[in-house]
């Protein structure tokens, strides 16, 4: 499975520009794992590393139905 780290980019700043935070101002590390910054607003926000590389909205769904 690839990840399409345009769209990828794109899924963070539409999670953001939703709930009305900055984004992070990266997605990647420099060794290729996901940047802490990104780490760090997925915890705060509640975004899912999922969605954001690959778009499945899966693990969020589980999640929400875990809370309900």
């Amino acid at each position: 499975m690839s990840i399409n780290y345009t769209e990828a980019e794109a899924r963070m700043h539409f999670y953001a520009d939703t709930i009305g935070v900055q984004p992070p101002d990266r997605l990647l590390s420099d060794d290729g794992s996901p940047a802490p910054e990104l780490l760090n607003f997925c915890v705060r926000y509640g975004a899912s590393l999922d969605w954001i590389f690959l778009g499945d909205v899966r693990r969020m769904i589980r999640d929400s139905h875990k809370v309900a």
